[in-house]
């Protein structure tokens, strides 16, 4: 279980006490039948909340530490294929929740979709380590055909994310990518 999680699920486990005394105190318990009626409500109104957290209300927690990747970006790929070093042109779009991240990157030649993807707490700063697989359009199939990669981003630059990554057909390179200010 990463940090974040432990980090989650303590809070969660602060937050029900505190609605649990709320609700005992506001009604104070009679039977076996209102404690359970109690925990019940208590237990749905923490999920409830702490999916809302997810979601959204993270991203305007200044004590949340973790970086806000989610939005457009733009950037270039520099690549070494049968030592043949190729530059490409790209744009990105990250969707982030505070559990998780998905990261399409679209080409002239393919668009890629995460698998899996983490953000990393790594050397005092942030990494953002993804899965992906290919989607090439349909006139590139053959000369590139559908392929997983993996790519390991720093996430130290204010609206910039830069690393590298490599793909099942032994391609590898330096991927460089800046945040579109809207």
């Amino acid at each position: 279980m990463d940090n974040k999680t432990k980090k989650l699920l303590s809070e969660c486990i602060v937050l029900s006490i505190f609605l649990f005394a709320i609700r005992y105190f506001a009604l104070v318990p009679n039977s076996l039948y209102d404690y359970v009626s109690a925990t019940g409500e208590v237990v749905s109104a923490t999920i409830f909340f702490m999916c809302i957290y997810c979601k959204w209300i993270w991203k305007y927690n200044p004590f949340e530490k973790y970086p806000r990747l989610m939005g457009d970006y733009i950037g270039t790929i520099d690549y070494c294929y049968n030592d043949k070093e190729e530059k490409k042109e790209m744009r990105a779009t990250i969707k982030q929740t505070l559990l998780s991240i998905h990261i399409q990157l679209i080409t002239d030649e393919i668009t890629s979709n995460t698998i899996v993807g983490n953000l990393v707490e790594e050397n005092d700063g942030f990494v953002l380590y993804y899965t992906y697989m290919t989607n090439p359009k349909s006139r590139f199939s053959k000369e590139n055909p559908i392929q997983y990669g993996s790519c390991r981003l720093l996430a130290n630059k204010r609206d910039c994310l830069e690393g590298i990554y490599w793909t099942s057909s032994k391609t590898i390179g330096d991927i460089k990518f800046k945040r579109i200010i809207k």
